[in-house]
C-alpha cells in the first residue's frame, strides 16, 4: 500500500481525463504531434501540440507558452514516448487541460533541428517520385508511402532527397531517403516503400476462350485497367495470327504468355524436306515433329531414314536444310 500513495493523485487525475465530463461541450482541443522540435531547457506546450476547434482568439498564445517537463538532451537523437506516458506528464503537468488533450500513439521529440512529420515525409517522396514514372508508358500516380513517421535533422542545412530506384515498375517498390548535407554528403539512409499505379488500356475477352482457339478480333474488348494489379505483361493487340495457349474466361486480361503464333507447319504434318547445298538438291517427305511458323526451326523426322534433323519452314508445305546433317 505504501508503495501506491505517490501514485495515487496521478491514478485520480488520469480518472479526470477518462472521464472528461464538461469536456464534451467544449469546441476545441488540444492535438499532440506525433514529432516535434524544442528548443528551450523545457518542453512548451506550443512546441509539441496544435490547437484543433474553435479556440477563442488569444487563447492558444496564452496555453502553448506553458512549460511541460524537460528537453531531452541534445544529442542529436530523437527520444520516444509512449503513449501512456504522456497522457501520464500531461495529467500531472496540466491538470486542467487534460480533459481537452488529444494523443498520438507515440511521441518523437529531439532538442535542436528541423524535423519533417509523416505528411511532409509523404509529399517529398510522391514529388520526387512522380518525374520518374513518365517511362511507364501510362497514367500514373503514387500512393501508400511507407517511410519513416518522421526525420528528423541537425540543422536547416541539411535536406532529404529520394534515391532514384533500380528500377521503376507498377506494384510496391523499395525507396531510400538520404539525409544529405550542403556539401551533398549522405549522413543517414533511411529505406520504405510506395505502391506505384499505371492505368493502361489492356485486352479482355469477350466471351470464354479455350486452349487452342484462334484469337480472333470480335474475341477481344480493350479495357482500362491497373498494371499494378495484374500477373504480368498484357498483351499489346499486336501481332498474330495468334492461338490461344491457355483457357480464359470472361473479361479476363488476355497476356502476351497466354498467346502463341498460329504455327505455318502443325505437329504430325507430313512435309516436303528439301536439302539444299552448292551441288546437290534433294527432297524427301518428312514429319513435323513439333509446330513452326516461317523462318523459324522446328524438328522433323525423314520418312526414309527416319533419321531425326532441324529445318527450316519455308511455306505450309516445305521445310529447308542447307546441308546434310
Amino acid at each position: 500500500m505504501k508503495r501506491l500513495l505517490p501514485f495515487i493523485p496521478v491514478l485520480l487525475l488520469g480518472l479526470l481525463w477518462v472521464a472528461p465530463g464538461a469536456a464534451e461541450s467544449m469546441p476545441w482541443r488540444i492535438r499532440f504531434l506525433d514529432a516535434a522540435v524544442v528548443t528551450g531547457e523545457r518542453v512548451t506546450l506550443g512546441e509539441v501540440a496544435v490547437p484543433a476547434g474553435e479556440m477563442p482568439p488569444g487563447k492558444w498564445e496564452e496555453l502553448a507558452r506553458r512549460e511541460l517537463w524537460p528537453s531531452p538532451p541534445d544529442n542529436g537523437r530523437a527520444m520516444s514516448m509512449t503513449r501512456p506516458r504522456l497522457q501520464e506528464v500531461v495529467v500531472r503537468t496540466m491538470p486542467d487541460l487534460a480533459p481537452y488533450c488529444l494523443f498520438p500513439g507515440s511521441m518523437l521529440l529531439q532538442r535542436g533541428g528541423v524535423v519533417l512529420n509523416e505528411p511532409a515525409v509523404h509529399a517529398l517522396v510522391v514529388k520526387e517520385l512522380t518525374p520518374l514514372l513518365a517511362g511507364l508508358n501510362g497514367e500514373t500516380a503514387v500512393r501508400d508511402v511507407r517511410a519513416p513517421a518522421a526525420i528528423f535533422l541537425r540543422h536547416e542545412g541539411q535536406m532529404v532527397t529520394v534515391e532514384a530506384p533500380k528500377k521503376l515498375t507498377p506494384g510496391r517498390i523499395s525507396i531510400r531517403l538520404l539525409v544529405r548535407e550542403l556539401d551533398g554528403t549522405v549522413t543517414q539512409k533511411l529505406t520504405g516503400s510506395v505502391f506505384v499505379d499505371c492505368f493502361r488500356t489492356a485486352p479482355c475477352a469477350v466471351a470464354p476462350l479455350n486452349r487452342g482457339d484462334v484469337l480472333e478480333p470480335a474475341a477481344v474488348n480493350f479495357v482500362r485497367v491497373n498494371l499494378a494489379l495484374l500477373r504480368g505483361e498484357p498483351w499489346d493487340g499486336r501481332g498474330g495470327p495468334w492461338r490461344m495457349t491457355r483457357p480464359i474466361g470472361l473479361d479476363e486480361v488476355i497476356y502476351q504468355a497466354d498467346l502463341a503464333h498460329i504455327p505455318t507447319i502443325a505437329k504430325g504434318t507430313v512435309v516436303t524436306l528439301l536439302y539444299e547445298s552448292p551441288s546437290i538438291k534433294l527432297t524427301v517427305k518428312a514429319e513435323a515433329l513439333a509446330d513452326g511458323v516461317v523462318g523459324g526451326s522446328l524438328p522433323v523426322r525423314n520418312l526414309q531414314s527416319r533419321k531425326e534433323i532441324y529445318a527450316v519452314v519455308r511455306d505450309p508445305a516445305t521445310v529447308v536444310v542447307t546441308a546434310l546433317q
